[in-house]
């Protein structure tokens, strides 16, 4: 063992630059501490079998760094909303998790060419809207060149929430310049409720947030490819975006919007919208924009 922290204030644990015996030592720990709402995991197993089981409903954030492969990662949290994979040696496969909040469709920590890099995967709550200075920037970006992130983000948002808009627009600020990967945006089904009594002056600042001249979330951000997922074409929230990513250099080379799951009047819709979005001038020439 070189260094461990084990602390449990706020209840959090985290585990740095510990060697452990087998994956199932870990497990045992982390069970024992049922009320833990932060894990943060650097370890080092001296045997790749077995299994290192995550079973806790009141984790919110998880982040993990595993340099060494083994057999399975099984994670079943029912209130995740921040996954931070740091480096996991391993295939999808391997890496089971069971969280409604966590949206992980693939091998999402290796790139096409086969290189591990971080992957963030964020669900953007009002438990993180109220609370964010918990999940602190210092544990998001530590260990990174400049304290700015690199690597690939997945984010769940509901881009009619002016908060949700604020916090991804921060989550999107811990970049360096030209140095996400890819951005995955996965759009809520559940819009917020728009209420008679709400202000009109929190209207007008979310409306500025989409339809000011300014690029969002930065003039200087790049990200090489775009996904989204339930885009929604009938949104104008979401359309908005999409179009800012288009038209405003955000994106670099290719944005893809997901259709083949709808039913056939919402791909239709989305679909039309994509192809509004073609037509839109393009910030990059060679951007592609394409269904699949």
């Amino acid at each position: 063992m070189h260094s461990a922290i084990a602390r449990t204030l706020r209840p959090l644990i985290k585990l740095l630059n510990i060697a452990i015996p087998q994956a199932s030592d870990l497990s045992g720990v982390l069970a024992a501490c049922t009320s833990l709402e932060v894990i943060v995991l650097q370890v080092d197993f001296l045997t790749q079998d077995g299994v290192l089981k995550i079973e806790n409903n009141s984790v919110k954030f998880l982040q993990v760094t595993f340099p060494y492969e083994i057999d399975r990662i099984e994670v079943y949290v029912t209130c995740l909303d921040v996954l931070d994979i740091r480096f996991i040696k391993g295939k999808r496969e391997n890496f089971i998790i069971a969280g409604p909040n966590i949206q992980v469709n693939k091998n999402a920590w290796v790139s096409d060419h086969g290189i591990h890099t971080p992957r963030l995967v964020y669900n953007v709550s009002s438990y993180l809207a109220q609370e964010k200075k918990i999940i602190c920037r210092e544990v998001l970006v530590s260990d990174f060149h400049d304290m700015r992130r690199d690597g690939s983000l997945s984010v769940t948002v509901d881009m009619t929430d002016p908060k949700e808009v604020e916090i991804v627009k921060e989550v999107l600020l811990m970049w360096a310049t030209n140095k996400m990967i890819e951005l995955e945006i996965f759009f809520k089904n559940k819009k917020a409720p728009k209420d008679e009594g709400e202000c009109s002056t929190n209207n007008r600042a979310h409306k500025n947030l989409l339809e000011d001249a300014k690029p969002f979330p930065t003039a200087t951000f790049r990200v090489y490819n775009v996904r989204l997922y339930n885009f929604d074409g009938s949104n104008e929230e979401e359309f908005a975006f999409a179009s800012r990513l288009v038209t405003q250099k955000t994106v670099v080379r290719k944005m893809m919007i997901e259709t083949t799951s709808f039913p056939p009047t919402k791909k239709l819709n989305a679909e039309a919208a994509v192809a509004k979005l073609m037509e839109l001038p393009k910030g990059y020439k060679r951007l592609r924009i394409e269904c699949f």
